[in-house]
C-alpha cells in the first residue's frame, strides 16, 4: 500500500503485525468544531470533499454530503484508477489544488503539501481547507458529523442522523460496527495467518448473524428512524457480496442469504440519491486491482447476480422516519427524502 515517511514516499507500510492486519487511527481526527460547520455554511465552495467510490469510509462521507443536499456547496474530487503511489487523485491526471497553484497527481502530494514533514499513510476521505491550504480531517467520522450538523438551506427537511436521544446507543453500536464487522472483514482478508483470518471471519458472521435478528423486527437499527449508523453499516453491506464474499474470504454466507439484512440494504438503496453513489464496478476494481499480495494477476471477478432494485417490502415494519434538530420525529417518502 505505501505510505509517506517524513513527507516522503516509500513503499514500505506498517499494516501488517505478526501476520494480521492493523488499522491506524487517521492523523487528522479531532472532532471539526462549529467554526468549521459555519464556514461550510456560509462560504460555498471553500471545502473540498476528496474521496473514493471503491472505499467504505469514503462512501460514508458522500451519502450524508447528498442526504443533506451539500452537492453545491462542498465540490467533490473522486480518487481513483490504478494505485502506483497510492490513489491518484483524478485518475493519473493531473489536477490543481484548490486554492493554489499546485498542480498534483497522487493523494499523498496533498498530505506533503499540507505538511512536508507528514509521516502516515495518504488516505481518504479527507476534507480539504482551501483557504487555509490545509487538511481539516481524514477521519471519515468527524467528516460524516460535520455534514450531518450542517443547517438544511430553505426548502429542505432540517434533520440530524444523530438525534439527541439515541447519543449514547448510536455511539455503542457505532464501535462495535466498527470493531466486529467493518475492520473485521479487512482483517479476514488481509490476513496473513489462518489463525488471525479464523479470529476475524468468525466475528464477520456472528455480527451479521446478530445483525440479521435485530432487522427481523425494526425497520432500521433503531426503529423507524434512520441515524448515521444505518448508512455506516450500508456502506460495508453494498461492498459484502461484491468483494468480502470472494476476495476477502468471508465465504461462509453472504449477504442475500440474510432476508432482513438484504431487504435492508435494499430499502436504504432505494433513498434519493444512493443508487448513484453505488458504482459496483468501481468497488470491483478498487479492490481486486489494487491488491498485488492477494491478486498478484489483477483479475476483477465476476459481479455477483443480486436485484437491488427489487422491492424489500421493509414498509411492514413501520414509517421511514427521520429526526429534525427540534427533536420531533418526521414521516418522510425514502425517494423523495421529503
Amino acid at each position: 500500500m505505501g505510505m509517506l515517511i517524513a513527507g516522503r514516499w516509500s513503499d514500505q507500510d506498517r499494516f501488517i503485525e505478526a501476520g494480521a492486519f492493523v488499522r491506524h487511527a487517521s492523523c487528522y481526527r479531532e472532532s471539526l468544531g462549529a467554526a468549521t460547520i459555519a464556514a461550510i455554511e456560509e462560504q460555498p465552495g471553500r471545502f473540498h470533499l476528496i474521496a473514493s467510490l471503491s472505499c467504505p469510509w469514503s462512501h460514508r462521507t458522500t451519502i450524508v454530503r447528498a442526504l443533506k443536499g451539500l452537492e453545491a456547496s462542498i465540490p467533490l474530487q473522486i480518487a481513483g484508477g490504478e494505485r502506483v503511489q497510492g490513489y491518484p487523485v483524478a485518475g493519473g491526471k493531473p489536477w490543481r489544488v484548490p486554492g493554489t497553484e499546485r498542480g498534483i497527481v497522487h493523494l499523498h502530494e496533498l498530505y506533503a503539501l499540507a505538511d512536508p514533514d507528514y509521516t502516515g499513510r495518504a488516505t481518504v476521505p479527507l476534507l480539504w481547507d482551501s483557504e487555509t491550504r490545509r487538511i481539516v480531517s481524514n477521519e471519515s467520522a468527524a467528516i460524516l458529523r460535520a455534514l450531518d450538523a450542517v443547517r438544511e438551506r430553505e426548502g429542505n427537511v432540517d434533520f440530524t442522523l444523530r438525534p439527541e436521544t439515541l447519543l449514547v446507543e448510536i455511539d455503542r453500536l457505532n464501535a462495535w460496527l466498527q470493531q466486529e464487522l467493518s475492520d473485521a472483514v479487512y482483517r479476514a482478508g488481509l490476513a496473513q495467518r489462518q489463525e488471525a483470518y479464523d479470529e476475524a471471519v468468525t466475528r464477520v458472521f456472528a455480527a451479521l448473524d446478530a445483525l440479521e435478528r435485530r432487522l427481523a423486527t425494526r425497520r432500521y437499527l433503531f426503529g423507524s428512524v434512520v441515524t448515521e449508523t444505518d448508512w455506516r453499516l450500508f456502506a460495508t453491506l453494498v461492498r459484502f457480496d461484491a468483494v468480502y464474499h470472494t476476495h476477502f474470504r468471508c465465504s461462509r454466507r453472504r449477504l442475500i442469504d440474510y432476508p432482513s439484512l438484504w431487504s435492508y440494504a435494499r430499502d436504504l438503496y432505494a433513498w434519493r440519491g444512493m443508487a448513484a453513489l453505488v458504482d459496483f464496478a468501481a468497488i470491483r476494481e478498487g479492490y481486486y486491482r489494487n491488491d498485488g499480495v492477494h491478486n498478484p494477476f489483477r483479475i476483477v471477478g465476476a459481479a455477483p447476480e443480486a436485484d437491488w432494485l427489487a422491492p424489500h417490502g421493509r414498509e411492514t415494519l413501520g414509517p421511514a422516519q427521520v429526526a429534525l434538530r427540534n427533536r420531533a420525529l418526521q414521516e418522510i417518502v425514502p425517494e423523495r427524502l421529503a
